[in-house]
């Protein structure tokens, strides 16, 4: 009988080693190879500072802008402290960065429609700055909050009845690197805004296609500099890198990848001009090309769809759009 046991246990071994054999090959294979060893070519710093940011919000919704590009967003009313996006894949140097918060009135709160902000309205944003090198590092370098009639936090907010408020604030950033990006890229505001449309739907379309094909040389060559900028700014190891192979992986192991036909959209500039993009109704500010698969990116099942986003320029000198962020 302990003969026949060891048996089996020799046989589910060798079955356990054969799959990991196998799976460590499949992905050996994987058209997504380059993007995964991005971190070896991503210099380290003895200081690798990293910014972020929290905001909370009552009475209203917001949409938050760093350099021009949408950062950040929420339409939903509530008074907890949101997510804390990363920005530095949005700061290309070292230097003065521009922050826009605009607040809208929230659309519905309890059955009750608002056209306006009001008083309660309120809104706070802190940028912090920590150390990926070491923990425990975290300090607050900027804090704002909406204005309000008597100076404070706490207090009522100084513009209710407006449909709409926005301001602008500075912070000031210190990176070890310096990124392209869109720094020299064409003012797409220039050219003419229906041919521009066209490019963009055309490229849209064409990357959908890519994606129901599976064209995985194709899709890879694509976004592998957007990858690029994004891994230099975080200061990209391996585990950063795995964690974006495995999110494209699991595309690659769907047995459904379906692409809509891309409409009700609008095309919207970033960057001053210098990034373009199509945002759809389905999701308020986000990318017009949606997917429908099996599972989502952390592999659980597909309750709904996926938006992918899809931010072009035109690099100075071309005459091609590519993705950018």
């Amino acid at each position: 009988m302990k003969k026949i046991q060891k048996i089996l246990i020799l046989i589910i071994l060798s079955i356990s080693i054969i799959a990991c054999a196998q799976k460590n090959k499949k992905m050996e294979k994987s058209p997504f190879n380059k993007i995964k060893n991005l971190y070896k070519e991503v210099p380290h710093y003895d200081s690798e500072p990293i910014y972020a940011m929290k905001a909370k919000q009552n009475g209203c919704f917001y949409e938050i802008y760093v350099n021009d590009i949408l950062v950040d967003k929420r339409y939903e009313n509530v008074t907890i402290i949101g997510n804390s996006p990363k920005l530095n894949d949005v700061i290309l140097k070292s230097g003065t960065q521009k922050v826009t918060v605009k607040l809208f009135p929230p659309t519905d709160v309890h059955g009750k429609l608002f056209k306006n902000l009001y008083k309660n309205t309120s809104f706070e944003l802190e940028i912090r700055r920590y150390n990926k090198k070491k923990k425990g590092n975290e300090v607050s370098i900027k804090s704002y909050f909406a204005p309000t009639t008597t100076g404070k936090k706490d207090g009522p907010f100084k513009y209710p009845d407006t449909p709409y408020f926005e301001d602008t604030f500075t912070f000031e950033a210190e990176v070890p690197y310096t990124l392209k990006g869109w720094s020299e890229s064409q003012d797409l505001t220039k050219m003419d805004k229906e041919v521009l449309e066209q490019e963009v739907l055309a490229f849209y379309t064409e990357f959908g296609k890519m994606m129901e094909t599976r064209n995985y040389a194709k899709w890879e060559e694509q976004i592998l500099n957007q990858l690029r900028e994004m891994a230099y700014a975080k200061y990209a190891n391996e585990k950063d890198m795995k964690h974006e192979f495995d999110g494209l992986s699991l595309i690659v192991e769907s047995k459904k990848l379906e692409v809509p036909k891309i409409e009700n959209y609008e095309m919207v500039f970033y960057g001053h001009g210098k990034i373009v993009c199509l945002e759809g109704e389905r999701f308020r500010k986000g990318s017009a090309l949606i997917s429908i698969q099996e599972r989502d990116f952390q592999g659980k099942p597909r309750g709904k769809y996926i938006s992918y986003r899809l931010r072009l320029h035109k690099p100075k000198g071309s005459t091609k759009l590519e993705i950018i962020r």
